[in-house]
């Protein structure tokens, strides 16, 4: 029986006590209504189970579910979704004493049993998660697949020619043993990832990891909603801009005739430098950077920068977009990696939301439904915030206690401003952002002239550079104590990368991965308080910003939550700082206002 299988002593957290590996476990074909409640009772029993899911493709909105794979120490039920309603299940994920669920990439699994109806399992264990954690700053981080975390954790090779069979016809026995095969590993691979993780003491970012899941497949499944007519508009009108301004440069330049009888490749940056060059101008590159040192000398360099931006829109905002608007939902629904970066931070592919254009015009193609509103709620001066808790710097640390804002006090005692123009807090971006992770001189010069058209000679700029560190000395020891070579850093909940070797790494890993830590916090609070704002889902996350799509009568409740949630999910990790978020309700993405009618005073209405 199931039962007497399954059934295994678990510590205080719910967590299996190991057993004897069981390699060939019992396997049970489940093809009747009548059998699923008998093994789901079975189950039940379990304190942790495999879950494993086999579909006709890769899509939760349009492929089918075939097989749910369940195994438990010694046997594993394989659920026919063809033959039988997996709705019986929604009892094994659900309620009290509801087993722990190991699975492997567990993002995809969860988006097909959101789309059968099924609940999201409370307690989840990501196999795949847990290796890029311990893996993470080598190699070996962006080797996860099942196959390869097996190898490299329990010796064992992994046969995955079945994964690509058709899985919509009669299935084979090979299928079925390769089915039950990928859900009993992970039981062994969950030990061995446990044990690793303690040893490595990276427990709480794994806790952290799985918790942040549901609302990553949440974010996913759910999508963006996309006027894909108005963005196609606008990369046509790009196109015309390109093409405007490579006549205005070819006309400017004088240079019908420069490279034979072809015009200028002003996409080139070789042909870009000999133009330059014959007008008087020593460059070997034609990097942002060294063209704007030239701008007050060159009419060309606006021209250019300005035919690349065009070009940029083109090619990387073109109508390709529009090509990943699902043809059922009608919405973008993109990848969305949990652990992009080393550093711990989301990353977003096919399309990659977290790359817009700032121009608010691309940005409002992304707009919510109808009746419906964006929520955009970001931290306000994060990274900051992070670094002044980890270099203990004492001023900055009162100052963000007082509710000051920091660019306003670099102005008043680096500039040595008493009253604060736009001007001045411009330049004070430029030094807190440039030298928190230790820029140069003159890297320092140019990222202020480059980002916020601050000019400086070499000279002020090592002055001021001088200056911001006699004000925050605490950033400076935490410079100083930074150690030579390779390193391993640690975010403030203990998040480690590997082998870091670049000084500004070993400063921008633990403050990133740390705003990075708070942001998963917060969207582990959003899925498990869901039921406080039930219209609301999260449809974006861009580093320190999350976005959720509401009813347009829940708007205002839902910011409350959004920001109470973010703050709480931030201050886990910031003890002395106190967390700052700025939320907006929003028509789009671009910004619009939306208009949210007050909810009717029923007590003092005349009637």
């Amino acid at each position: 029986m199931l039962g007497a299988l399954c059934g295994e002593p678990a510590d205080n957290t719910g967590n299996p006590v190991t057993s004897a590996d069981q390699t060939r476990p019992d396997v049970r074909l489940v093809t009747d209504a009548a059998a699923l409640v008998e093994a789901v009772r079975e189950l039940r029993s379990a304190p942790v189970i495999g879950l494993d899911c086999e579909t006709t493709g890769l899509d939760p909105h349009g492929d089918r579910l075939r097989l749910i794979q369940l195994a438990a120490r010694g046997c594993v039920c394989l659920v026919d979704c063809f033959r039988v309603r997996p709705c019986e299940l929604a009892r094994l994920f659900q309620g009290p004493g509801a087993p722990l669920i190991v699975a492997h990439n567990a993002k995809f699994d969860l988006q097909f049993l959101m789309a059968a109806g099924l609940p999201v399992p409370p307690r989840l264990f990501d196999t795949m998660l847990a290796a890029q954690i311990l893996a993470a700053g080598t190699p070996e981080a962006r080797q996860v697949s099942l196959a390869d975390v097996a190898a490299r954790y329990l010796g064992e090779t992994v046969d995955k020619s079945e994964q690509t069979s058709d899985w919509s016809g009669e299935l084979t026995a090979g299928q079925l043993e390769y089915a039950a095969h990928d859900a009993a590993i992970l039981l062994r691979l969950y030990d061995a990832l446990r044990e690793e993780l303690r040893t490595a003491r990276l427990g709480n970012t794994a806790g952290l990891e799985n918790r942040a899941l549901p609302a990553v497949a949440w974010m996913e499944h759910t999508g963006i909603g996309f006027d894909a007519e108005r963005w196609l508009e606008l990369g046509l009108a790009a196109e015309r801009r390109r093409d405007e301004l490579a006549r205005e440069l070819t006309a400017t330049a004088g240079a019908e005739d420069l490279f034979g009888n072809s015009t200028v490749n002003w996409a080139s940056p070789e042909q870009v430098a000999e133009v330059l060059r014959r007008r008087g101008h020593e460059v070997t590159s034609t990097d942002e950077a060294t063209l704007r040192s030239i701008q007050d000398r060159e009419p060309l360099v606006p021209l250019i920068l300005a035919y690349r931006e065009a070009s940029k829109r083109v090619g990387t905002y073109g109508e390709r977009w529009a090509e990943h608007v699902h043809a059922r939902t009608g919405r973008i629904h993109a990848s969305w990696r949990q652990i992009g970066a080393a550093s711990g931070r989301m990353a977003c592919t096919r399309p990659n939301l977290q790359n817009l254009p700032r121009d608010p015009a691309y940005r409002s193609c992304f707009r919510p439904g109808a009746g419906r509103v964006f929520v955009k709620a970001d931290y306000s001066q994060i990274e900051l915030r992070i670094a002044a808790e980890i270099a203990k710097d004492r001023r900055m640390i009162e100052a963000f206690q007082r509710g000051e804002d920091l660019h306003t006090l670099t102005a008043r005692l680096v500039l040595g401003r008493e009253a604060v123009t736009p001007e001045d807090r411009q330049a004070a971006k430029a030094l807190n952002f440039g030298l928190l992770y230790g820029m140069g001189v003159q890297r320092f010069r140019d990222y202020a002239e480059l980002h916020y058209g601050v000019q400086l000679s070499l000279e002020e700029a090592a002055e001021l550079r001088r200056a911001w560190f006699r004000t925050y000395p605490g950033v400076r020891r935490w410079h100083r104590a930074q150690p030579d070579g390779e390193a391993e850093t640690r975010t403030l909940g203990g998040r480690k990368r590997i082998g870091v070797k670049s000084f500004t790494e070993k400063l921008n890993t633990p403050v990133q991965g740390t705003g990075a830590d708070g942001l998963k916090a917060a969207l582990a609070l959003l899925w498990t308080t869901r039921d406080r704002c039930p219209s609301a889902v999260p449809v974006l996350v861009v580093h320190d910003e999350i976005v959720l799509e509401c009813d347009v009568a829940e708007a205002e409740q839902a910011a409350v939550w959004l920001s109470e949630c973010m703050r709480q999910g931030m201050a886990q990790f910031l003890r002395r700082v106190p967390v700052d978020v700025e939320t907006k309700i929003i028509a789009d993405y671009g910004g619009t206002p939306a208009t949210v009618e007050p909810e009717p005073d029923l007590e003092s209405a005349p009637f």
